[in-house]
């Protein structure tokens, strides 16, 4: 149960790395560089993802052994997957339900944090 905690605990570390470097990357793009939304949303999701897969394989599970072409195919189906809800979702609650942009995207992490755990844990590190 400890190493669960522990588990999560560090998950939750990386994903807010991810979640600060979505959401600054997002801003330079989309407010400073005048990107479309979803482009900028797409490139701060996917470097962030790429980060939390470098920091959740080495830190998180400590999973130096396996081989990493594995994981990367794993981790590359649950990111496509997750740009595909996150997307849905930040176009849900902005467009639909008229949240904020940035809003909008903080219901999606936090939806997404939950699927990247499961899927991290029980498919691409496991």
């Amino acid at each position: 149960m400890i190493s669960f905690i522990i588990t999560i605990f560090k998950f939750s570390l990386s994903g807010a790395l991810g979640v600060l470097i979505n959401f600054l990357i997002t801003f330079i793009l989309k407010d400073k560089l005048n990107l479309h939304k979803y482009v900028s949303n797409t490139t701060g999701l996917s470097i962030a993802l790429f980060v939390n897969f470098l920091c959740n394989k080495y830190w998180t599970y400590g999973n130096y052994n396996t081989i990493i072409s594995n994981e990367i195919i794993r981790f590359i189906i649950v990111i496509i997957i997750s740009a595909i809800l996150n997307h849905l979702i930040v176009y849900y609650f902005n467009s639909v339900k008229n949240i904020r942009f940035y809003y909008s995207k903080i219901i999606a992490v936090i939806v997404l944090f939950i699927w990247n755990f499961i899927m991290h844990t029980y498919f691409t590190f496991n």
